[in-house]
């Protein structure tokens, strides 16, 4: 009778992804082992009722190929139910009570999400798995983006790829219904590289401008008063009539000796003048 019970447990922790480890004898009880929402199959476990059971349960198993079962929580015989510290996988131990005649476990429904074209990011809240599975109609921010070639100059994310509810700056807020890979593509900002360029200009300019101020200040010479000259009208009239005078003789007499005129024209000329 032993034997055949072992081996009925064995056999439903390959179907349930739950097995008991007690000391069986003919004072046994049952224990109704079940999901809620039948994500698994429930079973029937006998055992001694005056022994613990020590029953191993999975926290994850495989929904379908791109989803998974992650448990949650478990309540025995009808209480609060009892979370758990969630983990992707492995398994764990719960100490069933002695004279207990059920334990349910509550479990959530678990999606991944992915991200491309970054380079660091965060998730907020985290995942409740400490990995990058979330939990069915969960909202999800992701944050902290960084770009693949971050360096001086300024990359800004322009759009996403993938199902998104909405992105503000480096940021975007998804929610978990299905498997979602998102693609991050970037728009490269100029304006911080240029302001590197003109600073160093304007520091230069700015120096210069400082120190011709200063060279002008200490090299500054007061102008001297300029001397006026006054000239005589009449005395000027004069000089100029002589001048005119001196000239025309000069002409008349060059004119003369090439016999253009008349000596005797000349010197009544010279005598008018």
């Amino acid at each position: 009778m032993k034997f055949g019970i072992i081996l009925f447990s064995v056999f439903v922790l390959f179907l349930t992804h739950s097995t008991v480890f007690a000391q069986l004898d003919s004072d046994s009880n049952i224990l109704h082992v079940s999901f809620v929402n039948n994500v698994s199959p429930s079973f029937d476990l006998e055992f001694d009722s005056n022994k613990k059971i020590l029953l191993e349960q999975s926290y994850s198993w495989v929904r379908d190929d791109t989803s998974r079962y992650n448990l949650v929580s478990y309540s025995i015989d009808g209480e609060d139910f009892i979370p758990i510290s969630r983990m992707p996988r492995g398994t764990f131990n719960i100490d069933i009570p002695s004279g207990s005649s059920s334990i349910v476990f509550l479990s959530a429904v678990q999606y991944p999400v992915s991200v491309e074209g970054v380079k660091d990011y965060s998730f907020s809240p985290k995942s409740p798995t400490h990995d990058n599975w979330f939990d069915e109609k969960s909202e999800i921010l992701i944050q902290d983006i960084t770009s693949e070639n971050s360096n001086l100059l300024l990359n800004e994310i322009i759009t996403w790829d993938g199902p998104i509810i909405e992105h503000t700056g480096n940021s975007v807020q998804i929610l978990i219904d299905s498997p979602i890979h998102l693609i991050a593509y970037w728009h490269t900002n100029y304006s911080f590289l240029g302001f590197l360029v003109i600073l160093p200009i304007v520091g230069i300019v700015i120096f210069f401008i400082k120190r011709n101020r200063g060279s002008n200040t200490r090299k500054s010479i007061p102008k001297q008063p300029q001397k006026q000259i006054h000239y005589d009208s009449n005395s000027y009239e004069e000089e100029i009539k002589e001048f005119l005078k001196e000239k025309s003789i000069e002409k008349l007499d060059l004119l003369t000796s090439s016999e253009v005129i008349i000596p005797e024209k000349c010197a009544r000329i010279k005598k008018n003048l």
